[in-house]
């Protein structure tokens, strides 16, 4: 039922209902043959202007990657948002794309600055690497992660920068490109876009907080219209879900990024708890999984028919509305 993790010997195959699932980018590994960057999931049609990301739930392991690691398999893997993905396999249905990365979040993170960088980890970092430090890279989750789930370091010996160059060349930069494209689509079909940035968040927090099931994170409100968060909010709490708002999740850089409600550009993070749908020891789903991504279903269907009516559109109006998805975003 799960595609399990990959080296590029093997990419990760997506299975799925009706729509295009449209690859990303390939990036090719010496040691076997190219792998898909990133997927999109289009609809049939496009006819809302949604778009629903999950930058961190990807599961390709590039050897080469692993050759220079000194963490386990479990360690990297539990700092994946694991099978997010896959919980949200349906979304597309109701007429919004989801784009969700391939690659491992241990192997470049999408959801940081490109100039997110830890300078010690590099022979010969670029100079502006020196100049943007944040609570992130000092924490080891930098673009190009430090450190693995346990604080253990991730690899043996410094990296050359160009081995940072070639991760922000072939993935990094495309699944923004097309991201990018995304909502640059949505805008022209509807006058604006509504992204939808999917995480899932573990057990224990760093500082002892005991989480909710659920944060709603809008960066305190500058990063989408008023509504969207309380709507959101309101969806999974009347599921029986407890809610939180931007604690301690406000948004990453995705949510900085997209999200400018001054140019019709709307971004909202949310965060799943772990325990819903995932046994950590393990990184694999339990029996939660089936209930979480049927209401996850039921919840982007809402949020499709709310973004569809912060766009002026009524049922009536869509199928004017309406294109076919295939092609649109291009990285």
């Amino acid at each position: 039922m799960f595609p399990g993790l990959s080296l590029f010997s093997n990419p990760a195959a997506r299975t799925g209902p009706e729509g295009a699932r449209a690859p990303g980018p390939w990036v090719r590994s010496a040691e076997g043959p190219a792998a898909p960057t990133f997927l999109i999931d289009e609809p049939l049609a496009v006819v809302s202007p949604a778009v629903f990301a999950s930058p961190h739930s990807g599961r390709l392991y590039p050897k080469a990657f692993l050759d220079a690691s000194r963490a386990s398999m479990l360690d990297l893997r539990r700092i994946e948002d694991a099978y997010v993905d896959r919980l949200l396999a349906d979304v597309h249905t109701s007429g919004a794309p989801v784009i969700s990365a391939l690659l491992a979040r241990a192997y470049i993170d999408l959801n940081r600055s490109e100039t997110e960088m830890d300078p010690a980890m590099f022979e010969d970092p670029a100079p502006g690497w020196l100049l943007q430090r944040s609570a992130r890279v000092e924490a080891g989750l930098g673009c190009i992660p430090r450190v693995a789930s346990s604080g253990a370091p991730i690899y043996h010996r410094r990296l050359p920068r160009k081995e940072a160059d070639l991760r922000l060349d072939h993935v990094y930069r495309p699944y923004h490109r097309a991201l990018e494209a995304l909502m640059r689509r949505a805008q022209a079909m509807f006058g604006q876009a509504w992204l939808i940035d999917c995480h899932s968040m573990p057990a224990e927090h760093p500082q002892g907080q005991r989480l909710p099931d659920i944060v709603i994170g809008d960066r305190f409100g500058a990063s989408c219209g008023p509504g969207l968060a309380d709507f959101v909010e309101g969806l999974f709490a009347r599921r029986g879900y407890s809610t939180a708002r931007n604690a301690p999740y406000a948004g990453g850089f995705t949510t900085l990024a997209y999200g400018q409600p001054q140019r019709g550009r709307h971004a909202l993070q949310i965060e799943l708890h772990r325990r819903l749908y995932l046994n950590e020891a393990s990184v694999e789903p339990h029996e939660g999984f089936t209930d979480l991504k049927r209401h996850l279903g039921e919840i982007a269907h809402d949020i499709c028919a709310f973004a569809r009516a912060q766009a002026g559109l009524t049922d009536a109006s869509d199928n004017k509305k309406a294109a076919p998805a295939a092609g649109a975003a291009k990285g």
